[in-house]
């Protein structure tokens, strides 16, 4: 077929100019739809298999497609791209080379860890304290290895971090064709070193981690100490990144706070994307909350989701680990589950669950930290010390037992409404922009939150 063959002609001039991996990424599967040709015209019809495909195509090769389709064919040839898929019983074994079935997940390999499949960006609860690091996360998933890169998460443990990470995976892994995608610990990694050491096989050990279109790494701080391994890690980032593949990176502290890291691999992490993953506030609990019920088909009540989020100060794992709790104790019979047999499960169940914070306890918490009284707090200072406090209070009053604002305002020396919201939100604000902040409000919760 005429059209086939002028097809191939091209991806094999294309493919002198760019590597065989950036080829098979963008063009892989592509095959001819229809070819015409017309008085001193030819069109060529190329189908690919997503409309991403095509507009990355169009944007970043179609001169390049147009100029060789033009010498080669020796009239005028039109290539026009379309979205198709070919309908084909064909195993991969008998797949030419640029037909590029899709593959599946690369966590097949009996040596990588896998994706959770719950672990979607769809599945993600967005809120103030994580809507960066997840637009960040869709952005890298869209266009990897050409902006943030690398892209470092960081936070405590169960906010969510892992969750993003594999989300990014499993989007370019649906999204672009022959995606070769690695996600490991850290823990792997320095293991599969190790290994590659002892065995005297470290060129397979390169060939697998930087043989990938992005790689996705878990709890990076396993690194710390481990100098042999940092250095190995050192040189398989700068492969990549230099090569235009993505790399993804989650820790549980801000790079700087890694202790025992070598101060290269620190730059490096920094010259990218750092984004925080916090702790979620009182709405977004209650949130979470909501999405997990739902995905359980377990009936819960406003009140009881309420009394849940309060008494739960972790992330998206400890409320999880207390639905669980619930539906355990009700025998996963209930139809809906009350507040006492809650309260009950809860004060049972577990000591890392807290009884429900007060005015009082919360009010005394941020007078510890900033060693102030309460009557200093009430007080009419405009002190930047004392306004920056009182702002503190307003915010956890406010997120953290869902207070409401007249109530707060009376809390606070008798301030109204519009002052406190002004309060609130110049605090969440500002926790976007200073991630320091995000940090001291932790310290503030674990004052109250035992």
């Amino acid at each position: 077929m005429e059209g086939q063959k002028i097809w191939t002609n091209i991806l094999s001039e294309l493919k002198k100019r760019v590597s065989s991996s950036t080829l098979k990424t963008w063009f892989g599967g592509s095959y001819v739809l229809d070819f015409k040709e017309g008085e001193g015209k030819r069109t060529l019809i190329v189908a690919v298999k997503n409309s991403f495909l095509k507009n990355q195509i169009e944007t970043r090769y179609f001169g390049e497609i147009e100029k060789i389709g033009n010498s080669n064919a020796g009239i005028p040839i039109e290539v026009i791209f379309v979205v198709s898929q070919k309908e084909t019983k064909e195993t991969t074994k008998n797949v030419p080379i640029f037909s590029g079935i899709a593959q599946s997940v690369v966590s097949r390999d009996k040596n990588t860890e896998t994706f959770n499949l719950n672990f979607t960006f769809e599945n993600f609860v967005v809120g103030p304290s994580n809507n960066i690091a997840f637009l960040a996360a869709k952005q890298v998933a869209s266009q990897i290895g050409s902006i943030y890169n690398p892209l470092l998460l960081y936070g405590p443990t169960g906010v969510g971090k892992t969750h993003l990470l594999q989300a990014i995976g499993r989007a370019v892994i649906s999204s672009t064709i022959d995606a070769k995608v690695l996600y490991v610990s850290c823990e792997k990694f320095t293991n599969d070193y190790i290994g590659s050491l002892k065995n005297k096989a470290q060129e397979e050990f390169r060939r697998r981690y930087r043989g990938v279109d992005l790689l996705l790494i878990d709890d990076i701080q396993f690194l710390a100490g481990k100098e042999s391994t940092q250095d190995e890690f050192f040189y398989t980032f700068n492969d990549l990144v230099m090569a235009g593949k993505q790399v993804v990176i989650v820790s549980d502290r801000h790079p700087k706070k890694l202790g025992k890291l070598k101060d290269r691999l620190i730059s490096r992490f920094l010259g990218g994307m750092v984004a925080d993953v916090g702790t979620p506030d009182f709405e977004m609990r209650v949130a979470i909350l909501k999405n997990k019920c739902s995905g359980k088909g377990l009936v819960v009540n406003d009140e009881v989701i309420s009394y849940i989020a309060q008494a739960c100060s972790g992330g998206a794992r400890e409320l999880e680990g207390v639905l669980t709790l619930v539906l355990a104790a009700t025998r996963f019979g209930s139809s809906s589950v009350g507040l006492s047999e809650v309260k009950r499960i809860i004060g049972e169940g577990s000591s890392s669950f807290t009884t429900e914070a007060t005015e009082e306890i919360i009010t005394k918490a941020v007078c510890s930290h900033f060693k102030l009284r309460p009557m200093d707090l009430a007080s009419a200072s405009r002190k930047s010390r004392l306004v920056f406090a009182r702002q503190i209070l307003m915010y956890l009053l406010r997120k953290d037992i869902g207070m409401p604002l007249e109530q707060i305002g009376q809390v606070v020396g008798g301030r109204d409404h519009s002052t406190v919201i002004h309060g609130v939100e110049k605090v969440e604000n500002a926790i976007l922009a200073n991630r320091t902040l995000s940090d001291e409000i932790l310290r503030v919760r674990s004052l109250f939150r035992q």
